[in-house]
């Protein structure tokens, strides 16, 4: 009751539209999620520059949606906790149903990180909180700290295919090596080049026999 005063008081506002949110709503408003759904899943081996994965899922299909690119720009550059978690939950709801027609399961989840100047930056890393709510929807344990990004990289926005991926090259690397796990899903927010996520699986694929699966809310590459 507390919560739902407070609420009529001191509305949330949807991520997408900026309408006032329904008590039973959190950061996207209901009608904006179904705008925004168009699912689609590769289960085709797929590759990102040399690097092999076993699969790509994609929460929604088109990036260029202009609502769409809204949530994600409230996301990674307003601090918007809450739309990142819930846009991983719609994006676990996905992996769940591609592991379960595929009868596949991964043993451990991997956010794409950033470096620690760019985090205590945005206060955030939002790749962190896809996981979670992809974590909330498929119950495998989300690891933060395994998988480093260097403090010198250089931002990619507005960056050309090229220097993007020269940008990225060799700058993410293993803190702490992995023992007895065989199948992660790596997650992003979105997928454009796919130079930072070829970089990962550069760094990922030093420990044998490790099957990488890609998860992002977007692709566009």
């Amino acid at each position: 009751m507390l919560k739902e005063f407070i609420q009529l008081i001191y509305p949330d506002f949807c991520s997408g539209c900026n309408q006032p949110l329904l008590f039973s709503e959190r950061a996207v408003c209901s009608s904006c999620l179904l705008e925004v759904k168009s699912s689609f899943a590769s289960d085709s081996n797929t590759f990102f520059g040399r690097c092999s994965v076993n699969r790509e899922i994609y929460a929604f299909k088109f990036f260029k949606n202009k609502l769409l690119q809204k949530m994600i720009y409230e996301m990674k550059y307003n601090g918007n906790k809450d739309t990142a978690f819930v846009l991983g939950v719609e994006l676990g709801f996905l992996v769940q149903n591609v592991c379960k027609s595929k009868n596949q399961d991964f043993d451990f989840i991997i956010p794409v990180p950033v470096s620690e100047i760019k985090k205590q930056a945005r206060g955030y890393n939002q790749s962190e909180y896809i996981a979670n709510g992809i974590s909330q929807v498929i119950k495998r344990p989300v690891l933060k700290n395994r998988l480093k990004r260097r403090n010198n990289l250089r931002s990619q926005v507005n960056k050309s295919r090229y220097n993007r991926w020269s940008n990225v090259d060799e700058q993410y690397y293993l803190a702490r090596n992995f023992n007895g796990i065989n199948k992660i899903l790596l997650v992003d927010d979105v997928v454009t080049t796919g130079a930072t996520i070829n970089s990962c699986i550069k760094a990922l694929q030093t420990i044998n026999n490790l099957e990488i699966s890609i998860a992002a809310l977007a692709g566009n590459k």
